[in-house]
């Protein structure tokens, strides 16, 4: 009788232990990942995404032709003013030089943006883990860009500066501009550099974005600190 009782007795707790391990909520799941954890994936999340969008943006022309010219800069906010106005006056091959050599000069900045990517994913803190982890569309590098936006615009300014020379960006764009006052008393108004900081910092963005999209959806772009994203 008592082993009849122990059987019974081992049937319930049976099933009283299944059932609790029925986690529909998922906190279960949670509870297994702790906040370091979770951060250490988000950070990995976010240095393959910058390295994925560096590989693809800085390398050769990668700007002027990656992705049909998607993350092309072609000075859109000049194309009906300055870049019109010189090509009635056939200088139309100045916008053209000017939109090559600052897509060289960006495709140029490495080592110029890996330095501040990197410093600013190490010192990104952390509050609302799940949210990130869980949330719909790309809320890590939103969260990134949030927070860290300033950072990088500040970083790069020095390094685009430099380069505005070295890349003959900055003779062109201000015998551009001599020649557009000959024609027109139409003042230009328009921060050559921040634009092109800008312009840069937004691309790698958004090709983090494009990244973090393949490793939220495709299991081949996980490894192991970033496997809970498939969970």
């Amino acid at each position: 009788m008592k082993k009849l009782n122990l059987i019974f007795g081992l049937a319930i707790f049976s099933v009283v232990l299944l059932t609790s391990c029925n986690d529909e909520t998922g906190q279960f799941v949670e509870q297994l990942h702790t906040n370091v954890q979770k951060t250490t994936a988000i950070k990995v999340c976010l240095r393959v995404s910058a390295d994925s969008a560096l590989n693809h943006l800085c390398d050769n022309n990668g700007f002027y032709d990656y992705q049909d010219g998607e993350y092309r800069i072609d000075f859109a906010p000049l194309q009906s003013s300055l870049f019109d106005t010189l090509a009635n006056h056939g200088y139309s091959y100045l916008a053209d030089t000017l939109i090559w050599n600052t897509n060289l000069l960006a495709a140029s900045c490495k080592a110029q943006l890996a330095s501040p990517l990197k410093e600013a994913i190490d010192s990104l803190t952390i509050v609302d883990h799940d949210a990130l982890i869980h949330g719909e569309g790309t809320p890590i590098t939103d969260y990134f860009e949030l927070y860290k936006y300033r950072y990088l615009k500040s970083a790069f300014q020095q390094p685009v500066s430099i380069r505005m020379d070295l890349f003959n960006v900055t003779p062109v764009w201000n015998e551009m501009v001599q020649k557009y006052v000959q024609y027109t008393s139409i003042p230009l108004n328009f921060d050559i550099q921040n634009y092109i900081v800008e312009k840069v910092l937004n691309d790698v963005l958004e090709e983090m974005r494009v990244e973090e999209e393949f490793i939220r959806s495709d299991s081949n772009h996980r490894n192991e600190e970033t496997s809970l994203f498939g969970k």
